[in-house]
């Protein structure tokens, strides 16, 4: 008698546990992540060209001023250069970067800085995290700082959290074989950049075709 309920406790336990290995995999399944410390990208963007161009409109709110321009960036490595123009096709400011100098232009002044962020903030007033812009502007985090993002199923990251900026990404643009930002917001207390993107380019892979 002992031994029958013996073996009819441990049938009981053998089908607990698989229940409970049952319906731990089923909720799951359900279940999916939105929330990482180490963002999981689209594997197409950790060989994101490194010569790339994006063009659209942006807008800068800062406490109770409002700045729109039209941008053109070209980006060749860790090189880049930016124009903004107004409504008219003039150029109101250009940044650049080659190797160590780093160039502000407006249609009055040059200066030249080895610190691109403090040199935006004292001649215009408002944070412009150009830096890192670079990688969320296609979508990643900036590489070399610690991030937490939110994603889709198809692994692109729908909301990233970095250096005290909050990111979006609420519309996306098939490019190749990619599926890029058509328009980024990014937020810091005060301070709304928006940047919708009219067109991406990639020159090298235009040469080689």
């Amino acid at each position: 008698m002992y031994y029958k309920f013996l073996a009819r406790a441990q049938l009981l336990s053998v089908i607990l546990l698989l229940f409970t290995i049952f319906f731990t995999m089923s909720g799951c399944s359900l279940i999916q992540p939105s929330v990482t410390a180490d963002p999981v990208l689209h594997k197409s963007l950790y060989n994101f060209p490194q010569v790339w161009t994006m063009s659209g409109r942006i807008s800068v709110i800062s406490g109770n001023e409002n700045w729109y321009a039209k941008f053109n960036w070209l980006q060749e490595k860790e090189d880049f250069q930016i124009s903004f123009t107004g409504p008219f096709g003039e150029t109101e400011l250009q940044l650049s970067q080659t190797g160590q100098n780093i160039v502000l232009k407006t249609p009055s002044s040059e200066l030249t800085s080895d610190n691109l962020e403090q040199l935006l903030l004292q001649q215009t007033g408002w944070k412009f995290p150009v830096s890192s812009l670079r990688y969320w502007s296609y979508g990643a985090p900036n590489p070399a700082m610690p991030a937490k993002a939110k994603y889709n199923e198809q692994q692109q990251i729908t909301e990233l959290d970095q250096l005290g900026w909050h990111i979006q990404y609420p519309k996306r643009m098939p490019v190749g074989e990619y599926l890029l930002p058509k328009k980024i917001i990014v937020i810091e207390q005060d301070i709304k950049i928006k940047i919708v993107v009219t067109k991406w380019e990639f020159p090298l892979q235009k040469k080689n075709n």
